[in-house]
């Protein structure tokens, strides 16, 4: 299959074109100028320099000919910080230019789509009493998009979301996100105050979202959502495998949910102070930190066709890039 991809440079679109390659498909995306750093994409994938979002559609219809499935592995992730009002920032990243693309890939041929999402659209059907939708823009933004993009699974084309939950592994080139938790801890000092009594939540390595992916660009029934689990871990354990990795000698501390609140309250007021928002509201945050947000694997892994894999050393190796240890470059573009 001819598969043409958003975000094929980026940390998910990388081990996935690698994945596809590997299945025999063949791969096309768009990157950004200048031309991504020596080596980061296989010689396999045809890369075109520019902007999707910017792009006219007429061009980019010339870009997706041919292309009987589409990838959409872009978007903005709830850990962004951006200027307020930060709703319509993750709406554009996350629903109209995801719906846009997804449109024209159906005038330029596809039959198969599969977008990257959130698990959080998971949580916000199962929990309805905790209105994730109205109380965070980011899950708002995925909501929206699960919905806009379910809706195009029709008149010979078949849409599949996978709903994502965190995500560990690394690639060349880039530094993971989780460096800033790990910036976070590092600031604590010795003792890191952290909720360890209650919490928790699904993980994920990325070469299992890259199978989960390709799975569901293969074989997954259109019009569907895909809750991607591998591993429920709760943050008493978490947190120590994080510190133990960085080797300071830190020790975590359960945190009282009202402490922890309130410290995330005065974080959500210098934001504020700052003309910031996050897309997770800082008011609300201790709801879902004090949650296990778990998903039972089995029924994405037989339907996708991946299986467990070992995150405790996608942890450690995702710590070690974030600290510079394996080499890690600047993030590239």
């Amino acid at each position: 299959m001819k598969v043409f991809m958003v975000g094929g440079t980026g940390f998910l679109g990388w081990h996935g074109a690698r994945e596809l390659l590997a299945r025999g498909h063949s791969v096309s995306t768009i990157s950004l100028p200048p031309l991504p750093a020596a080596g980061l994409l296989p010689p396999e994938v045809s890369c075109t320099l520019g902007d999707a979002f910017a792009m006219e559609d007429g061009a980019m219809l010339d870009l997706l000919s041919g292309h009987e499935g589409f990838m959409y592995m872009a978007g903005l992730d709830d850990r962004s910080i951006v200027a307020r009002p930060a709703y319509p920032r993750f709406r554009r990243a996350n629903v109209d230019q995801c719906l846009r693309l997804v449109r024209l890939a159906r005038q330029a041929g596809a039959r198969r789509v599969v977008v990257c999402g959130s698990y959080f659209t998971w949580f916000d059907r199962q929990w309805p009493e905790m209105r994730l939708a109205q109380r965070h823009c980011y899950i708002r933004s995925r909501v929206e998009q699960r919905e806009a993009v379910l809706a195009e699974s029709r008149d010979g084309m078949e849409t599949a979301m996978l709903e994502l939950p965190y995500i560990f592994g690394t690639m060349p080139g880039r530094k993971p996100l989780w460096t800033f938790l790990v910036d976070m801890l590092a600031r604590m000092g010795k003792t890191v105050w952290y909720p360890l009594k209650r919490g928790g939540t699904a993980m994920v390595t990325v070469s299992q979202v890259a199978r989960a992916a390709a799975g569901a660009l293969e074989r997954a029934p259109g019009g569907r959502s895909w809750p991607i689990g591998g591993v429920n871990m709760p943050w008493s354990e978490f947190i120590p495998l994080v510190l133990e990795r960085m080797g300071t000698g830190a020790r975590a501390v359960h945190c009282p949910k009202p402490v922890f609140r309130m410290a995330n309250l005065a974080m959500g007021l210098g934001h504020a102070l700052q003309g910031r928002q996050g897309g997770l509201s800082m008011a609300r945050l201790a709801d879902l930190m004090y949650r296990e947000a778990y998903l039972d694997p089995a029924p994405s892994m037989d339907a996708l066709g991946y299986g467990p894999e070992d995150i405790h050393d996608a942890i450690r190796r995702t710590v070690d890039a974030c600290l510079g240890h394996d080499g890690s470059a600047p993030e590239a573009r």
